[in-house]
């Protein structure tokens, strides 16, 4: 059970970084239906239920602002630094 936690913090931990580095940079949101959207992160609620997202492209058009359930994200993509080894 102990490796189990320690499993779960540590993906956690990672999780919580990647959020953390994906503020205010470029990101593109693979959502069901094969869609994919692109726009500016900006923050996320605690759980994260919602993910706050500026100058979001969709096919629609263009959002000043919008709130993304993660619910429908199946994944997302911001690029790291290359000299990021974590």
């Amino acid at each position: 059970m102990e490796k189990e936690q320690e499993t779960r913090a540590l993906l956690r931990k990672k999780f919580l970084k990647s959020i953390l580095y994906a503020k205010d940079k470029e990101v593109v949101f693979n959502l069901h239906e094969n869609t994919a959207v692109l726009g500016t992160f900006k923050s996320c609620d605690y759980d994260p239920l919602q993910i706050l997202v500026a100058d979001l492209q969709t096919p629609s058009g263009t959002l000043n602002e919008a709130l993304l359930r993660t619910s429908d994200i199946i994944s997302y993509t911001v690029d790291l630094p290359k000299d990021n080894a974590t």
